[in-house]
């Protein structure tokens, strides 16, 4: 298990600063160049590479699916589309989609979202709107979509799903669900870990949600853009490109207990790309994937409970 570490040193939104280590994923050596990085929502973790296929003398995208020591590699036909975010169906089908796409003559959006067998073989395509911030699919096989402000405002002169700020479709591409109910600007922050437990966070209420459940918790947060965050039972670990907080919940209100900073088990710091789901942190390096979970003995030790 990972543990923190308080330290002292200056502190962001006054939070005293703790390090939080992470263990190297065995399976995750780079091969190639990094295109997306994922997370399922049984856990697996997914990270997509640009390779060169020596025999065929052409460049690829080599999908990894990675759990500890073991790895499963299948390979697709690179694309034009610039993909930037993958994940798994539960029968074992691979998505990838890419955040913006172009419209057609007649004005119509064309695909950003590709579906593929697990041989690697394009099953089908179809359009998600244009300014997808985040993808996640749940244990029902929905794709959960959440966007930001130029799909928002852009969609919302064409009446399009990205004005809703959070849609989920099915796997050939028609909604299932369309935000209602929050004002979202732009959703900065999705988390889904089952189809009875979606969390999101948007702008510009600053407000993390949670719905699927008899009821909604509607929670107000600090004034920054979190772009990723994990969650056990009442605790959040919130990050963007600059800080990340342990956020602890006190009725409608998440505070921040402790600034983060991501360490290896050696004691180096560690930067890189962020990717959170459910109470899984990967953070990638150019060179591997590193991670950590939140959980009782964690948290436990953090907040001094």
């Amino acid at each position: 298990d990972c543990f923190f570490k308080q330290t002292g040193g200056p502190a962001m939104l006054t939070s005293p600063l703790a390090h939080f280590p992470l263990r190297r994923l065995t399976a995750s050596y780079r091969a190639g160049h990094p295109v997306a990085t994922g997370i399922t929502v049984d856990g697996h973790i997914l990270i997509v590479e640009e390779t060169l296929d020596e025999a065929r003398n052409e460049h690829v995208l080599s999908i990894h699916q990675l759990k500890d020591d073991w790895r499963k590699t299948t390979i697709v036909k690179k694309s034009e589309i610039d993909f930037s975010l993958v994940d798994r169906f539960p029968d074992g089908r691979l998505l990838l989609v890419a955040s913006r796409c172009d419209d057609d003559v007649d004005g119509t959006w064309l695909p950003n979202a590709f579906i593929y067998d697990v041989q690697g073989n394009l099953v089908n395509q179809f359009c998600l709107d244009d300014g997808i911030q985040n993808m996640q699919i749940d244990e029902r096989g929905w794709i959960w979509v959440s966007y930001f402000d130029e799909g928002v405002y852009a969609d919302a002169v064409t009446s399009s799903n990205g004005a809703f700020g959070l849609v989920a479709f099915d796997d050939t591409g028609e909604v299932q669900y369309k935000n209602r109910q929050y004002p979202i600007d732009d959703c900065y922050a999705l988390n889904i870990c089952s189809s009875k437990e979606v969390w999101f966070f948007y702008y510009s209420d600053y407000r993390f949600i949670r719905i699927d459940q008899e009821e909604d918790l509607v929670c107000e947060a600090p004034t920054i853009a979190f772009s990723q965050f994990a969650r056990y039972d009442d605790f959040l670990l919130a990050a963007n490109s600059d800080e990340a907080h342990l956020l602890e919940r006190k009725g409608t209100l998440f505070e921040s207990v402790r600034s983060i900073r991501f360490m290896t088990e050696q004691g180096n710091t560690l930067s890189g790309d962020l990717t959170m789901r459910n109470d899984l942190i990967v953070l990638a390096t150019s060179e591997h994937l590193y991670f950590g979970r939140l959980g009782q003995r964690l948290v436990s030790l953090l907040a001094g409970k």
